[in-house]
């Protein structure tokens, strides 16, 4: 990367005239300007590249790429406006369009330059047919794809992915899936396998999904296994084993919630001696229930 020069414009100083290559003020001439008057914009060394249209900067990196690119292809990319409205569109056809220059460049705020490198590689990676990258980067393609409309790039994100996809866990690779609007056919399968194995979601897997995934998951798993059919209102009916009784569900679900053990009202232990019951009370305490005569 290259930095620029001191006499060169600090980001965000000086007047409407000044630009990055003509200032000869001092960053920290103005208390006003603070802190941003000292921050220096430097060039990247691999994508600020001879013969590029469209400035965009990340952190204090500034990209110098091909808009044809971007213009061929995105659909929101230009759109993609940081909360603090720094990419404001022209106001009127004499104003510069954003991303023409250094002094207009996109400001991309949550985005990392090593995620816009990566993302820009599909586009310049000198072997032709060679696309080998770790299996991260393509879900930052896939997620870059995705926010900013390039449907072809976002397709051949998704194609590596599959070829790929054992390299990621079944729950990761749902969730992403989802979050960047992978299609049915690479979701489908991927759920079909989560409700169709032996093994229930882990706790992990499901904080990862969370809740309203999860529930669906669950649900699906009690349709595909449930012996008696109900209506779509009612959900899924999963009668209880024949013979289990539902007090004798209650060590699975101590277990399960961690709860500690139930005590039994038919137990010699919680009968006092005129044969009423003993219950525990919220203090930790209990009481005798007297046995009601008939």
């Amino acid at each position: 990367m290259v930095l620029l020069s001191p006499l060169q414009r600090p980001l965000n100083s000086g007047g409407p005239n000044d630009t990055l290559g003509n200032s000869e003020g001092s960053p920290t001439s103005s208390r006003r300007e603070g802190k941003e008057r000292s921050r220096y914009v430097i060039r990247h060394d691999k994508y600020y590249m001879v013969g590029g249209d469209l400035f965009v900067l990340i952190d204090d990196v500034m990209f110098k790429v091909h808009s044809y690119f971007f213009k061929r292809e995105a659909r929101d990319f230009f759109d993609d406006v940081p909360a603090d409205g720094t990419n404001r569109v022209p106001s009127h056809p004499g104003e510069v369009d954003i991303g023409t220059s250094e002094d207009k460049a996109i400001r991309i705020l949550d985005v990392t330059v090593e995620e816009f490198e990566q993302f820009l590689w599909v586009f310049y990676n000198p072997y032709y047919n060679i696309y080998d990258a770790p299996i991260a980067s393509w879900f930052t393609i896939l997620k870059l794809a995705h926010r900013w409309g390039f449907p072809v790039v976002k397709a051949f994100a998704l194609r590596e992915l599959k070829r790929r996809e054992r390299e990621v866990p079944l729950v990761t690779r749902i969730r992403l899936y989802q979050d960047y609007g992978a299609p049915p056919e690479y979701l489908v399968p991927i759920y079909g396998e989560l409700c169709a194995r032996d093994l229930t979601p882990t706790e992990d897997e499901a904080m990862e999904l969370g809740f309203e995934r999860m529930y669906r998951v669950f649900k699906a798993r009690e349709l595909l296994r449930s012996p008696v059919q109900a209506s779509d209102q009612e959900g899924p009916l999963s009668p209880l084993p024949d013979g289990l009784t539902e007090e004798a569900t209650y060590p699975i679900i101590e277990k399960i919630f961690g709860l500690p053990p139930y005590p039994s009202v038919d137990s010699g232990d919680d009968q006092d001696d005129d044969g009423g019951s003993r219950v525990r009370d919220d203090d930790g305490g209990d009481f005798s229930v007297p046995r009601v005569g008939v």
